[in-house]
């Protein structure tokens, strides 16, 4: 996958691989995000939180869905920028989003792209 050079505008990190971007969503620390946002319905949630790789820091996105029962599942997980990729959010993570309060921070702007 290519970074999108239209958004990744103050540059990116290469090489970088779809294994790194699994890799940073698996060791991605949602506990600190920066932003949570669930939506008005309460039944998806997203947190972002930054993560430092090849002297850049990058943006990981977590995305879980809430059961109408409140149970957490998998959605997707994504970095910015990088582009027609996405995986399942880790059971981990699911957890750990689920955990974090419905509004948190704010949207962190262009700043979601490599930094």
């Amino acid at each position: 996958m290519p970074w999108d050079p239209n958004k990744c505008v103050n540059g990116f990190p290469v090489p970088f691989t779809n294994a790194d971007a699994t890799n940073l969503v698996h060791a991605a620390d949602f506990a600190a995000s920066v932003f949570v946002n669930t939506s008005t319905a309460r039944d998806t949630r997203y947190a972002y939180t930054f993560v430092q790789f090849g002297g850049m820091t990058l943006c990981v996105v977590g995305h879980i869905h809430i059961t109408h029962t409140g149970a957490v599942v998998a959605g997707n997980s994504f970095i910015p920028g990088w582009m027609n990729w996405a995986m399942q959010t880790p059971a981990a993570q699911v957890a750990a989003i689920g955990a974090l309060p419905e509004q948190l921070g704010e949207f962190p702007g262009a700043n979601r792209y490599p930094h």
